[in-house]
């Protein structure tokens, strides 16, 4: 049986048959869902925020966003979601092509 910080926890997968690079995305993709989507569409490509498809911004720049938001534009998140689910939106985000 799986406990819930191993199902939610993308290094509770290394070496997995799974992918473990994957992990992180597919965790951000739920988040995603959860949090993001109500602006971004559920596909990232846009409604009421922009479409996030192909962005050229690093990881970083990304992960400062989620976190510290865009007044008037876009809700911070820093303390609503862990440093580590801020991790897998950012896996996700990136892994939109």
């Amino acid at each position: 049986m799986t406990s819930w910080a191993q199902t939610n926890n993308p290094s509770a997968h290394e070496g997995s048959s799974s992918g473990a690079s994957s992990q992180p995305a597919m965790n951000g993709r739920t988040l995603f869902l959860k949090n993001c989507a109500h602006c971004h569409g559920a596909t990232a490509h846009g409604d009421d925020g922009p479409d996030l498809h192909n962005l050229d911004f690093t990881a970083d720049w990304i992960a400062n966003r989620i976190r510290k938001g865009k007044a008037g534009q876009m809700t911070a998140f820093a303390g609503k979601l862990q440093p580590a689910e801020i991790d897998a939106l950012v896996a996700y985000v990136r892994s939109l092509k």
